[in-house]
């Protein structure tokens, strides 16, 4: 009796604050230590690409592009190991939010351990991914003109080395959604922070002082990734949290597992469609005159837009266990007023990066020590990509919705629909009248599904609601 007297002590100091705590004050306390971790995160990508260029830059024109490129390639299979950890995270976090916000602290502790056992299945599977399909992988998208297959054997190196040695990032993914899904940013905040820093410490190490090249920055990113989740594993289980995860009295559920893909798998696909948009744009590019450059300056794109949406996706990341909370509980004023606050926060971060794109380009490319052809070729598709920026705020705020009202085919839909109605094939004509109108696909993209699926998100939230507000009443 004691014991559930504790737990439930616990629950109302931790999770009962996203049902009765302001929602200003709750978004920003819960999505400030998730932002600051992002741009951490943010920055340690950015530094990665940064100590490559100079370890690299050294060589000679040549030598930088092939390595600059080859971490290019690279960048969509990381973003498909990204996407699994978030596709586990995001659907533990959602079932986690929901069955607090129900008073079902036992089920969202099941829920936690299979996530976590899910999330490492996944891992190992992607060893073999990383053993036998780099070489493959980069071959098939590498524009090598002029540099001899430098990109090729730079590529491979690194990404048989993050794709292997992946368990450390889809674990402290799973882990950090699991605590966040209790209110808990600060620990995920922490862990990342740590990672963050450790790899920044290391990549001059390797690169300069062992003289390792892209191994080295491979080897710094996983030795900080297993020490993010070896820290976070330690807390969620040693530390009072909302949720248990210690093994005793485990026993695995098909059903529990099932009702995390059913969630999950929807935001693992959103992600993922990132990278096969990804590699459709430089396969569209290696057919062009300067196709290299191009490949290159998306490579740079998708680094340094980080620093841009990267503050957004953690505020969604604080937002979603309030959404999946408040649904829960059947609140739809606090579930709206956070939507509402949510897009402005949005605008206001995606505002500030339209205007660093573009005012400053040349200076965010020269963080890279990036050539002239480079700046040439990636200055204007900077400029061309920020004018749907602000256009984004909306849509990740609407796939960010639809999760926590457990509607992942509607999130998956907006995705698949911007990506492959949109991206690939508006870039694939845009592309016949020069290869700077490619980029102009990138802003089409983000405001065209606005307008289509918004009103869809307003008719659901009323519909969900009326549902739970029934289903209370009968309880």
């Amino acid at each position: 009796m004691e014991e559930v007297i504790d737990n439930n002590k616990a629950q109302r100091l931790n999770s009962d604050k996203m049902g009765k705590t302001p929602i200003l004050k709750l978004l920003v306390t819960m999505s400030l230590p998730a932002i600051l971790s992002m741009l951490v995160q943010a920055l340690y990508n950015i530094m990665d690409t940064v100590f490559v260029g100079m370890y690299y830059g050294g060589l000679g024109n040549a030598e930088y592009n092939a390595a600059t490129q080859a971490l290019g390639l690279a960048f969509p299979m990381q973003m498909i190991i990204v996407s699994i950890g978030i596709g586990v995270g995001v659907g533990a976090n959602t079932c986690i939010s929901r069955k607090l916000g129900e008073g079902n602290r036992e089920g969202a502790s099941n829920v936690a351990k299979h996530a976590i056992l899910l999330s490492a299945f996944c891992s190992l599977l992607l060893v073999a991914v990383g053993l036998t399909l780099s070489n493959v992988f980069v071959t098939a998208l590498a524009d090598v003109s002029g540099e001899s297959g430098r990109v090729i054997e730079y590529g491979t190196a690194y990404l048989t080395i993050v794709t292997a040695l992946s368990f450390g990032t889809t674990v402290e993914i799973t882990c950090s959604r699991i605590l966040q899904a209790t209110g808990n940013m600060k620990i995920p905040m922490v862990s990342q922070a740590m990672g963050a820093l450790i790899n920044i410490a290391l990549d001059p190490l390797f690169l300069f002082a062992f003289g390792w090249g892209v191994r080295g920055a491979a080897i710094a990113t996983v030795i900080s990734q297993f020490v993010s989740m070896f820290f976070i594993v330690a807390m969620l289980t040693f530390g009072k949290q909302d949720v248990s995860v210690k093994p005793k009295g485990f026993r695995f559920s098909f059903g529990v597992i099932r009702e995390i893909i059913n969630v999950g798998l929807p935001a693992l696909v959103t992600n993922a469609i990132g990278a096969v948009t990804y590699v459709s744009l430089l396969l569209i590019m290696k057919g062009y005159a300067m196709g290299n450059l191009a490949q290159l300056s998306l490579g740079l794109y998708f680094k340094l837009n980080s620093l841009v949406f990267m503050p957004v996706f953690g505020l969604m990341q604080g937002s979603l266990p309030i959404l999946g909370y408040n649904y829960g509980a059947g609140n739809r004023k606090r579930y709206i007023s956070c939507i509402k606050l949510m897009i402005a926060f949005s605008l206001g971060f995606l505002l500030i990066g339209t205007l660093l794109f573009e005012l400053l380009p040349e200076f965010l490319l020269g963080l890279f020590s990036a050539n002239e052809a480079t700046i040439a070729v990636a200055t204007p598709a900077f400029r061309i990509i920020a004018i749907g920026f602000c256009g984004a705020a909306f849509g990740i705020t609407m796939i960010n919705a639809f999760q926590s009202l457990q509607c992942g085919v509607r999130s998956l839909l907006i995705s698949t629909f911007r990506q492959f109605g949109i991206i690939i094939p508006f870039a694939a004509v845009f592309g016949q009248f020069g290869l700077h109108m490619v980029w102009m696909a990138y802003p089409v993209a983000e405001y065209v599904p606005l307008f289509v699926f918004f009103p869809s998100l307003i008719i659901t939230i009323k519909k969900k609601f009326r549902e739970k507000q029934n289903v209370i009443k009968e309880n």
